[in-house]
Protein backbone atom coordinates (compact mmCIF):
# COMPACT_ATOMS: atom_id res chain seq x y z
CA UNK A 1 0.00 0.00 0.00
CA UNK A 2 1.41 3.38 -1.34
CA UNK A 3 0.60 6.70 0.11
CA UNK A 4 1.80 10.31 -0.46
CA UNK A 5 0.99 12.46 2.23
CA UNK A 6 1.67 15.84 2.28
CA UNK A 7 1.57 16.98 5.53
CA UNK A 8 1.14 21.21 5.78
CA UNK A 9 0.46 22.96 9.04
CA UNK A 10 2.21 24.92 11.25
CA UNK A 11 3.59 21.84 13.27
CA UNK A 12 5.45 20.97 10.09
CA UNK A 13 7.18 23.90 10.17
CA UNK A 14 10.60 24.59 11.78
CA UNK A 15 10.89 26.53 14.85
CA UNK A 16 13.63 27.59 17.21
CA UNK A 17 15.21 24.96 19.41
CA UNK A 18 12.19 22.02 18.18
CA UNK A 19 14.59 19.59 19.27
CA UNK A 20 13.23 19.92 22.69
CA UNK A 21 10.60 22.53 22.61
CA UNK A 22 7.88 20.96 20.29
CA UNK A 23 5.66 23.87 19.74
CA UNK A 24 4.43 27.65 22.29
CA UNK A 25 0.56 28.13 22.71
CA UNK A 26 -1.01 30.80 23.76
CA UNK A 27 -4.21 31.89 24.55
CA UNK A 28 -6.20 35.01 25.85
CA UNK A 29 -9.63 34.68 27.48
CA UNK A 30 -11.93 37.45 27.14
CA UNK A 31 -15.61 37.67 27.75
CA UNK A 32 -18.14 40.32 26.58
CA UNK A 33 -19.60 42.69 29.22
CA UNK A 34 -23.45 42.50 30.19
CA UNK A 35 -23.94 38.86 29.15
CA UNK A 36 -23.39 36.05 31.99
CA UNK A 37 -20.12 33.24 31.27
CA UNK A 38 -20.96 30.21 28.82
CA UNK A 39 -21.97 27.59 31.54
CA UNK A 40 -25.13 29.90 32.37
CA UNK A 41 -25.82 31.96 29.45
CA UNK A 42 -29.24 30.98 27.25
CA UNK A 43 -28.85 29.54 23.79
CA UNK A 44 -30.45 32.94 22.45
CA UNK A 45 -27.02 34.62 24.29
CA UNK A 46 -25.17 32.31 23.25
CA UNK A 47 -26.14 33.14 19.15
CA UNK A 48 -25.79 36.82 19.60
CA UNK A 49 -22.51 36.65 21.22
CA UNK A 50 -21.27 34.47 18.16
CA UNK A 51 -22.87 37.41 16.11
CA UNK A 52 -21.38 40.32 17.84
CA UNK A 53 -17.83 38.41 18.12
CA UNK A 54 -18.05 37.07 14.16
CA UNK A 55 -19.24 40.79 13.13
CA UNK A 56 -15.80 42.25 15.04
CA UNK A 57 -13.86 39.95 13.16
CA UNK A 58 -14.19 41.60 9.83
CA UNK A 59 -11.04 43.23 10.43
CA UNK A 60 -9.82 40.04 8.86
CA UNK A 61 -11.52 39.20 5.49
CA UNK A 62 -9.89 35.53 5.78
CA UNK A 63 -11.64 34.87 8.92
CA UNK A 64 -13.97 31.44 8.37
CA UNK A 65 -16.17 30.94 10.88
CA UNK A 66 -17.32 26.93 11.69
CA UNK A 67 -20.60 26.05 13.41
CA UNK A 68 -19.57 23.36 15.30
CA UNK A 69 -22.36 21.63 16.61
CA UNK A 70 -23.27 20.98 12.83
CA UNK A 71 -19.62 19.21 12.57
CA UNK A 72 -19.47 15.47 12.55
CA UNK A 73 -17.73 13.61 15.54
CA UNK A 74 -15.18 12.65 12.76
CA UNK A 75 -14.22 16.16 11.90
CA UNK A 76 -14.55 17.46 15.82
CA UNK A 77 -11.81 14.49 16.39
CA UNK A 78 -9.41 15.86 14.18
CA UNK A 79 -10.09 19.07 15.36
CA UNK A 80 -9.12 18.08 18.73
CA UNK A 81 -6.03 15.80 17.68
CA UNK A 82 -4.94 18.94 16.34
CA UNK A 83 -5.17 20.76 19.81
CA UNK A 84 -7.80 22.95 18.30
CA UNK A 85 -10.37 21.89 20.99
CA UNK A 86 -9.99 20.09 23.85
CA UNK A 87 -12.75 20.02 27.06
CA UNK A 88 -15.81 21.70 26.50
CA UNK A 89 -17.04 21.62 22.94
CA UNK A 90 -17.48 25.76 21.65
CA UNK A 91 -20.17 26.54 19.71
CA UNK A 92 -17.93 27.55 17.30
CA UNK A 93 -14.62 28.06 15.81
CA UNK A 94 -12.76 31.24 13.94
CA UNK A 95 -10.21 30.80 12.28
CA UNK A 96 -8.13 32.43 9.22
CA UNK A 97 -4.79 30.51 7.51
CA UNK A 98 -4.54 27.04 5.72
CA UNK A 99 -2.13 26.42 8.94
CA UNK A 100 -4.28 26.50 11.49
CA UNK A 101 -2.06 28.05 13.60
CA UNK A 102 -4.38 31.41 14.24
CA UNK A 103 -7.96 30.93 15.69
CA UNK A 104 -10.79 31.50 17.97
CA UNK A 105 -12.82 29.75 20.04
CA UNK A 106 -16.25 31.33 20.49
CA UNK A 107 -18.56 29.77 23.88
CA UNK A 108 -16.31 27.40 25.39
CA UNK A 109 -15.95 28.62 28.55
CA UNK A 110 -15.59 32.24 28.07
CA UNK A 111 -16.93 34.08 25.24
CA UNK A 112 -13.82 34.30 23.03
CA UNK A 113 -10.53 32.99 23.31
CA UNK A 114 -7.86 34.01 20.98
CA UNK A 115 -5.65 31.25 20.59
CA UNK A 116 -1.86 31.04 18.47
CA UNK A 117 0.07 28.67 17.60
CA UNK A 118 4.23 28.04 16.90
CA UNK A 119 6.38 25.06 16.44
CA UNK A 120 9.84 25.70 18.71
CA UNK A 121 10.45 28.04 21.57
CA UNK A 122 8.18 31.33 20.31
CA UNK A 123 6.15 33.30 24.09
CA UNK A 124 7.30 36.79 22.44
CA UNK A 125 6.21 35.78 19.00
CA UNK A 126 2.59 34.00 20.21
CA UNK A 127 1.79 36.65 22.68
CA UNK A 128 2.29 39.42 20.22
CA UNK A 129 0.03 37.78 17.99
CA UNK A 130 -2.56 37.12 20.58
CA UNK A 131 -2.86 41.12 21.53
CA UNK A 132 -3.02 42.02 17.74
CA UNK A 133 -6.12 40.58 17.80
CA UNK A 134 -6.71 41.68 21.01
CA UNK A 135 -6.62 45.42 20.68
CA UNK A 136 -8.50 44.41 16.98
CA UNK A 137 -11.61 43.35 18.62
CA UNK A 138 -11.70 45.58 21.37
CA UNK A 139 -12.43 48.38 18.56
CA UNK A 140 -15.67 47.00 18.38
CA UNK A 141 -16.84 45.41 21.39
CA UNK A 142 -16.43 45.68 24.95
CA UNK A 143 -14.48 43.09 27.46
CA UNK A 144 -15.84 42.40 30.88
CA UNK A 145 -13.72 43.79 33.32
CA UNK A 146 -12.63 45.23 36.36
CA UNK A 147 -9.88 47.86 38.27
CA UNK A 148 -9.56 45.46 40.46
CA UNK A 149 -9.23 42.16 38.76
CA UNK A 150 -8.31 43.12 35.71
CA UNK A 151 -10.07 41.00 32.46
CA UNK A 152 -13.01 38.79 34.27
CA UNK A 153 -12.94 34.96 33.28
CA UNK A 154 -14.94 31.96 34.33
CA UNK A 155 -12.23 30.22 35.68
CA UNK A 156 -10.23 32.22 38.46
CA UNK A 157 -7.09 31.25 38.10
CA UNK A 158 -7.42 33.00 34.50
CA UNK A 159 -8.74 36.66 35.82
CA UNK A 160 -6.23 39.56 35.50
CA UNK A 161 -4.64 39.40 31.99
CA UNK A 162 -6.50 35.90 30.46
CA UNK A 163 -3.00 35.10 28.99
CA UNK A 164 -2.07 31.71 29.53
CA UNK A 165 1.22 30.42 27.18
CA UNK A 166 2.35 27.01 27.76
CA UNK A 167 5.15 24.95 26.09
CA UNK A 168 5.29 21.40 24.88
CA UNK A 169 8.68 19.69 25.59
CA UNK A 170 10.40 16.45 24.99
CA UNK A 171 12.94 15.82 27.54
CA UNK A 172 13.85 12.00 28.03
CA UNK A 173 17.35 12.89 29.27
CA UNK A 174 16.02 14.64 32.06
CA UNK A 175 13.55 11.87 32.97
CA UNK A 176 16.10 9.20 32.22
CA UNK A 177 18.49 10.69 34.96
CA UNK A 178 15.99 11.00 37.69
CA UNK A 179 15.94 14.78 37.46
CA UNK A 180 12.33 15.25 36.71
CA UNK A 181 11.07 15.71 40.36
CA UNK A 182 13.96 18.27 40.66
CA UNK A 183 12.54 20.39 37.11
CA UNK A 184 9.28 20.09 38.65
CA UNK A 185 9.94 22.15 41.92
CA UNK A 186 12.56 24.44 39.79
CA UNK A 187 9.39 25.33 37.57
CA UNK A 188 7.21 26.08 40.47
CA UNK A 189 9.49 28.08 41.82
CA UNK A 190 9.25 29.80 38.54
CA UNK A 191 4.96 30.06 38.49
CA UNK A 192 4.70 27.05 36.48
CA UNK A 193 3.73 23.31 36.85
CA UNK A 194 4.89 20.33 34.28
CA UNK A 195 2.43 18.15 33.42
CA UNK A 196 3.23 14.76 31.56
CA UNK A 197 1.21 14.38 27.78
CA UNK A 198 0.94 10.68 29.11
CA UNK A 199 1.08 9.96 32.23
CA UNK A 200 3.25 6.78 33.20
CA UNK A 201 1.52 3.46 34.45
CA UNK A 202 4.50 1.67 34.96
CA UNK A 203 8.23 2.10 35.37
CA UNK A 204 9.40 0.91 32.20
CA UNK A 205 11.72 3.62 29.87
CA UNK A 206 8.90 4.11 27.60
CA UNK A 207 9.65 7.54 25.39
CA UNK A 208 6.04 8.14 25.13
CA UNK A 209 6.40 9.33 28.79
CA UNK A 210 9.03 12.11 28.20
CA UNK A 211 6.42 14.63 26.93
CA UNK A 212 5.24 16.67 28.76
CA UNK A 213 3.40 20.64 28.96
CA UNK A 214 4.72 23.76 31.01
CA UNK A 215 2.49 26.53 31.30
CA UNK A 216 2.14 29.22 33.98
CA UNK A 217 -0.43 28.47 37.07
CA UNK A 218 -2.17 31.63 36.86
CA UNK A 219 -2.34 34.63 34.91
CA UNK A 220 -2.83 37.67 37.56
CA UNK A 221 0.84 37.40 39.09
CA UNK A 222 2.38 40.35 37.29
CA UNK A 223 2.08 41.63 34.10
CA UNK A 224 0.97 40.49 30.77
CA UNK A 225 5.24 41.35 30.04
CA UNK A 226 5.71 39.71 33.75
CA UNK A 227 3.77 36.40 32.51
CA UNK A 228 5.69 36.25 29.35
CA UNK A 229 9.11 36.81 30.67
CA UNK A 230 7.89 33.76 33.60
CA UNK A 231 7.68 31.29 30.60
CA UNK A 232 10.17 32.23 28.68
CA UNK A 233 12.56 31.87 31.98
CA UNK A 234 10.75 28.77 32.34
CA UNK A 235 11.62 27.17 28.91
CA UNK A 236 15.13 28.72 28.71
CA UNK A 237 15.82 26.30 32.16
CA UNK A 238 14.55 23.27 31.00
CA UNK A 239 16.45 23.95 27.36
CA UNK A 240 19.46 24.36 29.77
CA UNK A 241 19.46 21.52 31.52
CA UNK A 242 17.70 18.66 29.25
CA UNK A 243 20.96 19.76 26.93
CA UNK A 244 23.55 19.27 29.99
CA UNK A 245 22.17 16.49 31.29
CA UNK A 246 22.07 15.07 27.30
CA UNK A 247 25.59 15.42 26.53
CA UNK A 248 26.55 14.04 30.06
CA UNK A 249 23.90 10.55 29.27
CA UNK A 250 25.76 10.50 26.04
CA UNK A 251 28.90 10.43 26.60
CA UNK A 252 28.56 7.98 29.41
CA UNK A 253 25.78 5.57 28.45
CA UNK A 254 26.60 5.12 24.37
CA UNK A 255 25.38 1.46 23.85
CA UNK A 256 21.93 2.68 25.90
CA UNK A 257 21.38 5.65 23.42
CA UNK A 258 22.19 3.87 20.06
CA UNK A 259 19.64 0.87 21.87
CA UNK A 260 16.75 3.08 22.11
CA UNK A 261 17.62 4.72 18.70
CA UNK A 262 17.52 0.96 16.82
CA UNK A 263 14.73 -0.63 18.81
CA UNK A 264 11.87 1.84 18.15
CA UNK A 265 13.48 2.33 14.52
CA UNK A 266 13.42 -1.49 13.42
CA UNK A 267 10.03 -1.43 14.96
CA UNK A 268 8.80 1.40 12.85
CA UNK A 269 10.46 -0.44 9.49
CA UNK A 270 9.03 -3.86 9.99
CA UNK A 271 5.49 -3.50 11.96
CA UNK A 272 2.41 -3.58 9.96
CA UNK A 273 0.38 -2.18 12.47
CA UNK A 274 0.90 0.35 15.51
CA UNK A 275 -1.17 1.77 18.08
CA UNK A 276 -0.82 5.54 18.97
CA UNK A 277 0.73 5.22 21.87
CA UNK A 278 3.91 2.86 20.03
CA UNK A 279 3.39 5.25 17.30
CA UNK A 280 4.60 8.26 20.16
CA UNK A 281 7.43 5.95 21.54
CA UNK A 282 8.78 5.35 17.86
CA UNK A 283 8.96 8.62 16.77
CA UNK A 284 10.58 10.07 20.23
CA UNK A 285 13.20 7.37 20.08
CA UNK A 286 14.06 8.48 16.84
CA UNK A 287 14.29 11.90 17.78
CA UNK A 288 16.50 11.75 20.94
CA UNK A 289 18.97 10.00 17.82
CA UNK A 290 18.41 12.83 16.00
CA UNK A 291 19.28 15.43 18.85
CA UNK A 292 22.55 13.07 19.81
CA UNK A 293 23.92 13.19 16.12
CA UNK A 294 23.34 9.56 15.31
CA UNK A 295 21.22 9.79 12.23
CA UNK A 296 20.75 12.57 9.35
CA UNK A 297 17.93 12.29 6.64
CA UNK A 298 15.52 13.62 8.68
CA UNK A 299 14.16 17.17 11.14
CA UNK A 300 13.47 18.05 14.00
CA UNK A 301 10.05 19.21 12.59
CA UNK A 302 9.43 16.25 10.67
CA UNK A 303 9.43 14.40 13.94
CA UNK A 304 7.26 16.69 15.50
CA UNK A 305 4.77 17.01 12.99
CA UNK A 306 4.77 12.82 13.16
CA UNK A 307 3.29 13.44 16.54
CA UNK A 308 -0.28 15.23 14.81
CA UNK A 309 0.17 13.09 11.73
CA UNK A 310 0.14 9.60 13.54
CA UNK A 311 -3.00 10.68 15.54
CA UNK A 312 -6.27 9.02 14.68
CA UNK A 313 -8.70 11.77 13.65
CA UNK A 314 -5.57 12.40 10.81
CA UNK A 315 -5.55 9.05 9.75
CA UNK A 316 -9.58 8.77 9.90
CA UNK A 317 -9.44 11.90 7.25
CA UNK A 318 -6.65 9.97 5.32
CA UNK A 319 -8.88 7.11 5.65
CA UNK A 320 -11.97 9.27 3.41
CA UNK A 321 -10.23 11.20 1.31
CA UNK A 322 -8.13 9.10 -0.13
CA UNK A 323 -8.39 5.33 -2.04
CA UNK A 324 -6.30 3.46 -0.15
CA UNK A 325 -6.35 -0.52 -0.82
CA UNK A 326 -5.92 -2.23 2.40
CA UNK A 327 -5.35 -6.23 2.81
CA UNK A 328 -8.34 -8.06 3.14
CA UNK A 329 -8.45 -8.81 6.58
CA UNK A 330 -7.94 -4.96 7.37
CA UNK A 331 -10.03 -3.22 5.59
CA UNK A 332 -13.33 -4.54 6.97
CA UNK A 333 -12.06 -3.24 10.58
CA UNK A 334 -11.81 0.83 11.15
CA UNK A 335 -9.74 -0.09 13.78
CA UNK A 336 -7.09 -1.74 11.92
CA UNK A 337 -6.52 0.37 9.06
CA UNK A 338 -6.08 3.02 11.21
CA UNK A 339 -3.23 1.23 12.88
CA UNK A 340 -2.13 0.24 9.30
CA UNK A 341 -1.95 3.62 7.66
CA UNK A 342 0.02 4.68 10.94
CA UNK A 343 2.95 1.88 10.25
CA UNK A 344 2.96 3.19 6.56
CA UNK A 345 2.96 6.63 7.44
CA UNK A 346 5.77 6.40 9.64
CA UNK A 347 7.77 4.01 7.30
CA UNK A 348 7.44 6.33 4.51
CA UNK A 349 8.76 9.15 6.81
CA UNK A 350 11.57 7.41 8.24
CA UNK A 351 12.83 6.09 4.19
CA UNK A 352 15.55 9.34 4.34
CA UNK A 353 17.01 8.15 7.75
CA UNK A 354 20.61 8.00 6.86
CA UNK A 355 24.05 7.63 8.41
CA UNK A 356 23.72 5.71 12.37
CA UNK A 357 27.04 5.84 14.00
CA UNK A 358 28.00 2.71 16.24
CA UNK A 359 29.48 2.51 19.06
CA UNK A 360 33.20 3.35 19.64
Amino acid sequence: MATNIDIHSWYSEEGPDDDIIISTRARLARNLADFLFPAKMTADDAHRIQSLIYDAASFNPNYTMIDLESLSSASRRLLKDKNMLSGKVPSALLFSGDKEESFCLINESDHLKIVEFSAGFACEEVARRCYQKDELFQQKLQFAGSFEFGYLTSRLGDLGSGLKISLRVFIPSIVLSGKIKELSDQLNIKNCSLTPLFPSVSNKADFSNFLFDIYPQNAFSGSEIDQIAQIEAAGKYVLKTERKISAEFADNNATVVLNFFRQGYAKAMHSLLLSYDEAVDIISCVKWGLSNNLISGISHEELNSMYYATKDGYLDYLCNSYPFEFEPDVKSDIDLQLKRLRAVVIQQTFEGITNEKSVS
